[in-house]
């Protein structure tokens, strides 16, 4: 007969049966937990550089919308052509934005300096003066380009009336410091005006528009 014993409780195991994890196992969880850590931060990255971007765009609109009532206000009249009559009516000449005085069309180069108040427009302030329509849509350009620049970085504008229609096609132009040239999404080619020449630019994707149609 075979005698069955069982072992002791202080019987010793071989150290292969030792629970616990290697240095190996260790090792790997370090670089997964790195790898999604990197992820994380990455896509915490992208989201403030939308978020900014978005604000950006939210600058853009508001300072349209201040501009659109800057027009409004100072429309002016349409040209219209003498008629011989009878009833003789005289010839009425373009003011304000009929006359273009509100076309501005100066590259993204051309508006690296900070614009400036024209000389004596202080005095379109006073209710002595009477300034004409030409002299105040200057007056509102300069200012309105002022602020453009103090609210985005790189500020910059262009304006071109819509042909056949009482509106005006405006864009607000910054550049983007987050964006460089071999960002996952460059400003489109279609996003500025070509007159705005944004191929000449050393850094042409980090140049962003946002484009507005005013009705007046």
């Amino acid at each position: 007969m075979r005698l069955i014993t069982s072992r002791g409780s202080n019987t010793r195991r071989h150290p292969r049966f030792i629970g616990g994890a290697s240095l190996i196992e260790v090792l790997v969880s370090i670089v997964i937990a790195s790898v999604g850590l990197l992820a994380l931060a990455g896509v915490n990255a992208a989201s403030m550089r939308y978020t900014k971007m978005s604000q950006y765009r939210a600058t853009a609109s508001q300072l349209a919308s201040d501009m659109g009532e800057r027009m409004r206000a100072n429309k002016g009249q349409a040209a219209v052509a003498a008629v011989v009559g009878p009833p003789a009516v005289p010839a009425v000449v373009a003011s304000g934005f009929f006359a273009g005085d509100y076309d501005f069309t100066t590259d993204f180069a051309g508006q690296a300096t900070k614009a400036t108040l024209p000389t004596g427009s202080d005095l379109c302030n006073t209710a002595a003066i009477t300034c004409t329509p030409a002299q105040i849509a200057a007056l509102d350009l300069a200012q309105w380009r002022i602020l453009v620049r103090d609210q985005l970085p790189a500020g910059s504008v262009f304006l071109m009336r819509q042909a056949g229609s009482v509106a005006m096609d405006l864009w607000v132009v910054w550049r983007d410091p987050a964006v460089a040239s071999t960002d996952e999404s460059p400003a489109l080619t279609t996003e500025c005006p070509d007159s705005l020449n944004r191929g000449d630019d050393p850094e042409p994707a980090s140049i962003r528009c946002s484009f507005f149609r005013i009705n007046l």
